[in-house]
């Protein structure tokens, strides 16, 4: 395994870290409503993840793994249109609900968050989870 690809393994392991601090910060919303400063902060969040996913991706190039550049250059896309969804929420300045069925959903996906650490389908499950998040901040 090569240093390059040792910091990758590392800033998956960052993504999934931050990942899992937006599920738990949407879980434990009183009275289960996303408010503008939440809104914030996910998009915060979120902004770190496209920096590590861009950084990753110009590792891959370099590296001329280019199944990982095709991943990649999907988890990117979805990161930037998930930020855009959090963003326009933003604008709306509307309160978004978590219905039970989010609820239920999210618990799985801190669940999916821990079995990723442990695999090598970090970026796929990153591609996951970023369009639940975007499709969340659209209603």
């Amino acid at each position: 395994m090569t240093n390059a690809r040792k910091l990758g393994d590392l800033q998956s392991n960052n993504i999934l870290d931050i990942f899992a601090a937006i599920i738990s910060q949407l879980q434990a919303i009183p009275s289960n409503q996303i408010n503008s400063q939440q809104l914030s902060n996910t998009e915060e969040k979120l902004q770190e993840i496209l920096s590590q996913l861009q950084f990753e991706l110009l590792n891959a190039q370099e590296q001329k793994n280019w199944e990982q550049v095709n991943k990649l250059s999907l988890a990117v896309d979805e990161c930037k249109n998930t930020l855009n969804s959090v963003r326009a929420s933003i604008f709306r300045v509307n309160i978004i609900g978590i219905n039970q069925q989010n609820l239920a959903e999210l618990q799985k996906i801190s669940q999916d968050i821990d079995n990723a650490r442990k695999t090598q389908l970090k970026i796929d499950f990153a591609i996951h989870l970023l369009g639940f998040l975007r499709k969340l901040f659209l209603k």
